[in-house]
This record gives C-alpha cells, sequence and structure tokens, in this order.
C-alpha cells in the first residue's frame, strides 16, 4: 500500500530543488473527466485539447484519465475508453503537449461491484490493485464503511473520491481516520483545497491536510471553466503551508506505485 510519504529517489531529489519561488511543474492528476463524448465531462476532442493544454500550463504532466462508471446509466465499456485514450494521446503528440495519459475510472459503488470487476466492466486505476470509488453525497456512512471493508475484501485498496463532498465526513472528521485505518486511501479536490467550494469545505480539508489523512489530490475537471484541471494555486499553497514532502507526496509521489506497475 503506498505511504503517505512514499516518495522515489527521483521525487526525493525534486523535493529538494523545491522553493516556493520555484516549483517544478511535474504534477500527477489521478481524476479528471477529459476524454471526449464519454460522460459528464469533456463533450468534444476540442474541448478536450483546450482542457490539456490548461493542464500542462498548470504543471499536470500525468493524468489518469477516470471516466464515470455508474449502473442504469451510459457508461463507456474499457475498449471504448481505451480507444478513446489512444486517440487522445495521439493527439497530444501531434500538438506537443507533454501530457502522459493514463487509464481508470471513477466508480459509483453499487453491491454488483464484485461482479462487475470479474466481468471486465470497469477499470481500476491503471491496472493496478487501486480503485476510484464514489458515492452519493448523502450517503451514510456506515454504508460507506462497509462498501470500503468489502473492497478491501475484494483484494483492491479503494481511493475515496472527492472525501470532501460527503455529508457523513464533513459531520464528523473521525470517519475519514476510521476510512484510513481501515486501508482506504483519500483523495480530495484542488478546488477544495483553494476555497472554491465554500469555507466550510476548504476547514475541513485543510484540517484533513493538517493531520496528513489526504493521500491524493486531484482536479476532478470537467470542462475549460469553473471545473478546469487546475493545480498551480492549490500546490502553492500546499507547499506554502504543509512542506515540499508532504506537497511532492499529494502531487506526484503518491500515484508513482499507481503509474509504474
Amino acid at each position: 500500500m503506498i505511504g503517505v510519504y512514499r516518495a522515489s529517489q527521483i521525487v526525493i531529489q525534486r523535493m529538494a530543488k523545491v522553493s516556493m519561488s520555484r516549483i517544478i511543474p511535474d504534477f500527477t492528476d489521478v481524476h479528471c473527466h477529459i476524454l471526449p463524448g464519454l460522460d459528464d465531462g469533456s463533450q468534444s476532442m476540442d474541448e478536450t485539447l483546450e482542457m490539456l493544454r490548461i493542464a500542462e500550463a498548470e504543471g499536470i504532466r500525468r493524468m489518469i484519465v477516470t471516466p464515470h462508471y455508474k449502473e442504469g446509466r451510459r457508461s463507456a465499456d474499457p475498449d471504448t475508453i481505451l480507444r478513446r485514450m489512444e486517440e487522445v494521446q495521439r493527439l497530444l503528440e501531434d500538438e506537443g503537449i507533454d501530457i502522459r495519459l493514463y487509464p481508470g475510472n471513477e466508480i459509483y459503488y453499487t453491491s454488483e461491484l464484485e461482479e462487475k470487476l470479474e466481468s471486465g466492466r470497469i477499470l481500476s486505476m491503471n491496472y493496478t490493485e487501486y480503485l476510484l470509488v464514489e458515492f452519493s453525497p448523502f450517503e451514510d456512512y456506515i454504508y460507506i464503511r462497509n462498501a470500503m471493508d468489502n473492497i478491501r475484501s475484494l483484494g483492491y485498496t479503494p481511493i475515496l473520491a472527492h472525501v470532501e463532498r460527503y455529508e457523513c465526513m464533513l459531520k464528523d472528521r473521525k470517519h475519514v481516520e476510521e476510512m484510513r485505518a481501515l486501508g482506504c486511501m483519500i483523495q480530495v479536490n484542488a478546488s477544495s483545497v483553494t476555497g472554491e467550494n465554500g469555507s466550510k469545505v476548504k476547514r475541513f480539508v485543510h484540517k484533513l491536510l493538517k493531520l496528513a489523512l489526504v493521500d491524493f489530490v486531484g482536479t476532478d475537471a470537467h470542462n475549460t471553466g469553473r471545473r478546469k484541471p487546475a493545480l498551480w494555486k492549490c500546490a502553492e499553497l500546499l507547499y506554502k503551508k504543509y512542506g515540499a514532502e508532504y506537497a511532492d507526496a499529494l502531487l506526484t509521489g503518491n500515484a508513482e506505485e499507481i503509474l509504474l506497475s
């Protein structure tokens, strides 16, 4: 399992170079919806290209593409995701945009998850044991806890997407602590770190960061507007408030086990 401060020798070397006046643009986005026409994210290749230009300017060099998978709604199958990802990767190369794409899904949890995994209808994060999982914002905590326990029993490590969206977590931070004790990893959105989702959410996220309860920061990008793939402002704040070691782990280091598997 990835440790909060896990970092390769390359990352450690990069940490020594980081200062607030010169953050090295080398981030990994573990949660984004940039593939065109597959979910409520990008709706065209032109929009995808503009999102990727924004991402590159924001210092993002690697992106795990995570189209929504939700039973009963339009959800792309893995072959479609991989074909679309390859199309976009070729476009990146043609346009000279320095970003590498990796496959995944943002999975809305249901009791049929095991069958979907066994039948190959859902993608894990870059074919690893890690699953990016989401729930209804108003889901009961016991349901989320039991779901995460079930995922662990299947041999996967769950990453709880945008933990700050769940009312049960906002009401009691100890629920997040329990999630991590169960072996669940925690992702927050960059926009929540910077306060774009309200002061209550910002305070909650920064309390989690202060206690080192967060494993990943992602953009959850859907478009070129309010939900664009922005990380730079968040990165500056993380380096300033929490130091280079933790900031590097959140923005790159903790994702390496997923990307290098």
